[in-house]
């Protein structure tokens, strides 16, 4: 199974589900909105799969961007285990993720 954020309508980004659940939980523990971070949590609760970042309360969005954009590739390197088979090519994955973010809000 795979998990797919919308950056934007046209812009989307897909990973396997585990994957997409860490980038959901280490967001949600970074952004200060209670009613995103709740919502990122519940996405991953019930393994939707699915995140729109447009669909997110608009306090959070800018924070999702934000967090994913900034923070995200770091956390990786700093959270993931060494050991993690394909450690690298996992770490290119939140890469294009942070540049589709970074993008989206020039």
């Amino acid at each position: 199974m795979a998990g797919t954020i919308g950056v934007k309508p046209q812009t989307r980004w897909s990973a396997a589900s585990w994957l997409f659940a860490w980038v959901l939980n280490d967001i949600s523990a970074t952004v200060q909105d209670v009613a995103t971070a709740r919502k990122l949590q519940e996405i991953v609760r019930v393994n939707l799969g699915w995140l729109g970042v447009g669909d997110l309360p608009e306090a959070g969005r800018a924070e999702v961007l934000d967090a994913l954009c900034r923070s995200l590739v770091d956390d990786g390197n700093r959270k993931l285990p060494a050991g993690l088979p394909n450690r690298e090519e996992v770490l290119g994955y939140l890469r294009e993720l942070a540049r589709l973010a970074c993008d989206s809000r020039k």
